[in-house]
């Protein structure tokens, strides 16, 4: 969630918009965001409907894994990894999106 923030500015030049998603309730989220010192927008998905849409969720879990997905303006998965955010390639895409 840090490098994304650091890469915001980045992002925002590319018409992509980065957010969060997170199980945890709202108080939760607030005091994570404010200990994190990320300014980006945390969704609070209680009930999980978003982690199993994007294949976050693994049947039978409670808990979101982590993964960074980038989506494109009609909705299409582009990329998904579960590993820590491989920038280069996100910006790489987000260039190639943006030139579409």
């Amino acid at each position: 969630m840090q490098g994304h923030e650091r890469n915001l500015v980045l992002y925002d030049s590319l018409n992509a918009r980065v957010l969060g998603i997170s199980r945890d309730d709202v108080t939760t989220l607030n005091y994570w965001v404010k200990h994190l010192n990320v300014s980006l927008p945390i969704l609070s998905n209680i009930s999980g409907f978003l982690g199993e849409h994007f294949g976050v969720v693994k049947e039978g879990q409670f808990v979101f894994e982590r993964r960074t997905v980038v989506i494109d303006k009609k909705g299409v998965i582009r990329y998904a990894s579960d590993d820590s955010p491989h920038f280069e390639d996100i910006i790489s895409l987000l260039k190639k999106l943006n030139e579409e």
